[in-house]
């Protein structure tokens, strides 16, 4: 029962904390820069990590700008995918296998990072457009 009411106070305290979440990025354009943390990657070392452009592109996705969404972090999408499966998973909702909890999952995300970051960090073409 103890567990039941556990679960329960979490899953209502992270869609709380989501619902936050969301009406915060879609009413402030993190553009302006107002409250919103910089990137201390791009900030003190002027390198794009895996997450520049994260907070415009949530905020873009939120009004329904797919393109520019794609645009400011294209690795954000697939992210967010991933993750709410995990979540729903987690949840009970999807009977499925979580894509997160696979053996090799970990060491396939930190690569993907990796990587994208290493690219989007090229100042060449085609990989100048995956910069923020």
């Amino acid at each position: 029962m103890q567990a039941i009411i556990k679960k329960s106070v979490w899953i209502i305290g992270m869609g709380v904390l989501s619902v936050m979440a969301i009406l915060l990025y879609f009413s402030f354009n993190p553009e302006k820069g107002l409250f919103f943390p910089k990137c201390p990657s791009y900030q003190y070392l002027g390198i794009y990590c895996s997450g520049c452009g994260s907070q415009r592109a949530i905020h873009d996705l939120l009004h329904l700008r797919i393109g520019d969404a794609i645009s400011h972090n294209m690795l954000l999408l697939p992210a967010l995918f991933v993750l709410m499966q995990h979540g729903l998973v987690k949840v009970g909702v999807l009977k499925t296998r979580s894509l997160l909890n696979y053996r090799f999952a970990p060491i396939i995300v930190l690569i993907i990072v990796l990587v994208f970051m290493l690219l989007r960090n090229l100042k060449m073409y085609p990989f100048a457009y995956l910069a923020p």
